[in-house]
């Protein structure tokens, strides 16, 4: 899959991001430790010691039937103090470690660590909005104007085109180019983080890049605008809609909108290595992030939501059919259903998405047919990405080998 195809929260212009951030005072590394290295009697280990190494921290976790087949962490989660952060707080919140007062050290994670989704985030806003259409209250195929109706262009564009990334717009999630959504950010800030209006004002201000239902083109401003229409339709934040109809009923204790709450320790934090060895990577603002990117969670918790979206439950069938339909428009990775990629991997079904974020990366697949889930957290932002790493995980769990 190609870098510019890659489903990735991370829609900087990086170039002109990595020279303001540079410009703001970059802090130089210090020495950090090393991840112990993991055993490596397991088919599982060998492919993570394959492509991931120091400074790596990745959960791997491998169902079948709901059952755990392998679960096993890897590196460090925390690299412990000093820290050595590379650039600067372009987001200007506080890191979660402070926020938290986190217990520091060389921790190694675990299947209660907690990690930044990114973009597989998007499976959860997908599903809030078919709760609602199960709800009566609204239809994917309810034209935008509806809900956002001083956006250029969404007259003849409707829900469905926001879920299957087929609506044209900008991603808003760019700073200090084209398109540049700076000013949107600074009015979200001063709002307390609660007010989203600004994001819909500026993206009026540029032009859709093609006709809505056209093509395909992935862009985190569609799920910012689904996570706004949920807010709107529920009359309560997206988050908290998240908790009440799917992390409570399926028992997702350790998921939530944004980062985890007071008394959380078991958190990871995100590194990447920019050339000066492994450092901290500033985690970005969640609340900004919202429906495309914003949800923290861990293996055991996504594993609950893979099962859930196997057979009727929360959703009915009409739903499950409805979320894993592929839009029109097939790419060579898969093609895009409502929030997640539907493809095949040497003929057996294979839906799945990943995320990129801050320090983080993700992917949350599932073989329905094969009753295989596959779930790879890590907190490497420059490592490789997990979906890579898919196709010789799932040989191993399909030939029953660990």
């Amino acid at each position: 899959m190609g870098v510019l195809m890659r489903p990735y929260l991370c829609a900087f212009a990086l170039a002109s991001m990595g020279l303001f951030l540079a410009a703001c005072g970059a802090s130089m590394p210090s020495p950090l430790p090393t991840a112990t290295p993991p055993p490596s009697g397991s088919a599982f280990d060998a492919v993570i010691n394959q492509n991931y190494g120091d400074p790596s921290g990745v959960e791997l976790a491998i169902y079948k039937n709901g059952v755990p087949l392998y679960v096993h962490g890897y590196g460090l989660r925390d690299r412990g103090l000093p820290d050595s952060f590379y650039a600067s707080n372009f987001w200007g919140i506080q890191q979660p470690d402070v926020v938290l007062n986190l217990p520091r050290g060389q921790f190694a994670p675990d299947a209660n660590t907690i990690f930044d989704l990114a973009s597989v985030s998007k499976e959860f806003t997908a599903g809030a909005i078919l709760l609602l259409q199960q709800d009566g209250k609204l239809s994917v195929n309810d034209p935008v104007s509806k809900y956002c109706p001083a956006l250029p262009g969404v007259g003849q564009m409707t829900l469905l085109n926001l879920l299957q990334h087929s609506s044209g717009f900008v991603d808003y999630n760019n700073f200090y180019s084209y398109p540049d959504f700076s000013h949107a950010y600074g009015s979200f800030m001063s709002s307390g983080q609660t007010d989203y209006q600004a994001i819909a004002d500026e993206l009026a201000t540029f032009p859709l890049q093609f006709t809505p239902g056209s093509q395909y083109s992935y862009s985190n401003t569609n799920y910012l605008l689904l996570g706004m229409i949920v807010s709107r339709i529920s009359h309560e934040p997206l988050g908290t809609f998240l908790q009440q109809r799917i992390f409570l009923p399926l028992g997702m204790t350790h998921t939530q909108q944004g980062y985890p709450p007071a008394g959380t320790t078991d958190l990871a934090l995100g590194y990447a290595n920019r050339g000066n060895g492994p450092q901290r990577i500033y985690q970005w603002n969640l609340q900004w992030l919202a429906g495309p990117g914003g949800l923290t969670s861990t293996v055991g918790d996504l594993e609950k939501w893979d099962e859930a979206v196997r057979k009727p439950g929360i959703f009915t069938q009409a739903s499950l059919t409805q979320m894993f339909t592929p839009g029109p428009f097939p790419q060579s990775y898969g093609t895009y259903a409502d929030g997640w990629f539907v493809s095949s991997l040497n003929g057996h079904l294979y839906i799945w998405h990943d995320g990129a974020i801050g320090g983080f990366q993700s992917v949350n697949a599932t073989f329905p047919n094969d009753a295989i889930d596959i779930v790879v957290l890590t907190n490497d932002g420059s490592g490789p990405d997990p979906y890579s790493i898919i196709p010789q995980l799932f040989s191993i769990a399909l030939a029953g080998r660990t």
